[in-house]
């Protein structure tokens, strides 16, 4: 059921995948945020006269050596997104799956013959590898809405297919009725 494959040979971008896995680390909200004098609360009034009263001279108290006060250089709202070229994306794609062809596991199957039998069986002979597969749409398959949550177990949609988590996995099981199958394998093998 399980169908081994080898693509033909291509050179592996590193840079391609490092920027890709970058950009799926990068999740940061970049809204800290700390009040400077100008939008602290209070009064811009001079707290006491300038002379005569013997203390050292004041302006307002929003200054930021002052209790209440505003922050000085503290953070602000920024933008951390960050971009990667479609190209730059689609090669970091072929990258990874030619890594996985080159360990000897990238498996290509039927998506309509996927059953829970067939999948418990393969988690049996492979019992502490972690397996992903990348399916048409997952939420429609029957075999992986009821095993989604073993431990060994990820499945993808093709839109939702991430680099870093196919990097990591011991075996990539991609479904002939995707995308990625007719656009990098299908051609490749």
């Amino acid at each position: 059921m399980f169908e081994q494959v080898t693509l033909k040979k291509i050179d592996i971008s590193e840079k391609a995948l490092h920027l890709s896995i970058q950009k799926s680390h990068s999740h940061k909200q970049g809204n800290n945020h700390s009040l400077d004098r100008s939008e602290v609360a209070g009064s811009g009034k001079k707290l006491f006269k300038q002379k005569g009263t013997g203390n050292a001279r004041a302006g307002n108290k929003k200054t930021t050596q002052r209790r209440g006060g505003g922050k000085a250089f503290g953070p602000k709202f920024h933008n951390v997104s960050f971009k990667v070229n479609k190209k730059v994306k689609k090669l970091a794609v072929v990258s990874s799956l030619s890594i996985k062809s080159e360990n000897k596991s990238l498996f290509i199957f039927e998506e309509d013959s996927l059953t829970e039998k067939s999948l418990k069986e393969l988690l049996l002979k492979n019992s502490n590898k972690l397996i992903t597969f990348v399916l048409k749409d997952p939420a429609k398959n029957q075999a992986s809405v009821k095993l989604q949550n073993y431990k060994n177990l990820s499945f993808y949609s093709d839109t939702s297919y991430s680099i870093h988590s196919t990097l990591k996995s011991d075996m990539l099981m991609i479904s002939k009725k995707t995308s990625f199958f007719s656009n990098y394998i299908g051609n490749n093998i």
